[in-house]
């Protein structure tokens, strides 16, 4: 089965690794990488490492126009969900943030909720103790369970109202043990192996 596939997580959770074991297993998916990656210096961060209101807009946008590109039945795995970038804006607490992000939810929540419609799976990595990635020297960890707990809500919880079309993905929550991931993200996927 060929699926339009989203890997969704928090930073220093695996995406990554996933991914690349997933390739493997899976010649015939494409890789979309994060937006980060692409774009990189054009991103302005903040002091403490966040993306600013500027270069988050920037990364979602890239990303929803990346999911946008595939037509049904393509072989794609994309490395964040444009979801991951609300649940960034919402985790953040800088204070140039605070006045800013229901404005910027409320704009970009519809353009979330239509480039999903271009995705058959999004597979939720979460941060976990016991997982194969802790967070890395000078990452703040408060900010990265921040960004998962606000990625659950919006993934399992549909805190912003994104799942509820007939055109939406389906979301699973992948377990902890980086082999158990990537055979349930095959079997999700439909691959025979």
């Amino acid at each position: 089965m060929n699926m339009r596939i989203a890997v969704s997580g928090s930073h220093s959770t695996g995406k990554s690794t996933l991914i690349a074991a997933f390739l493997d297993k899976c010649p015939e998916y494409r890789h979309e990488p994060e937006a980060f990656e692409t774009l990189g210096d054009d991103v302005e961060l903040t002091e403490a490492g966040e993306p600013t209101p500027e270069g988050l807009q920037a990364l979602l946008e890239y990303t929803a126009a990346g999911v946008r590109g595939h037509a049904p039945g393509s072989c794609v795995v994309f490395e964040r969900s444009p979801v991951d970038y609300l649940a960034y804006a919402a985790a953040s607490r800088t204070s140039r943030w605070r006045s800013q992000i229901n404005d910027f939810l409320s704009v970009h929540v519809p353009v979330v909720r239509a480039a999903l419609e271009h995705l058959d799976l999004i597979a939720y990595v979460p941060v976990s103790a016991t997982g194969p990635v802790r967070a890395r020297p000078g990452e703040n960890a408060r900010f990265r369970s921040r960004v998962d707990e606000r990625l659950r809500r919006a993934l399992l919880d549909d805190a912003y109202d994104l799942f509820g079309d007939r055109g939406a993905p389906r979301v699973v929550a992948l377990p902890p043990d980086p082999e158990r991931q990537l055979a349930e993200l095959i079997q999700r996927a439909g691959v025979d192996r």
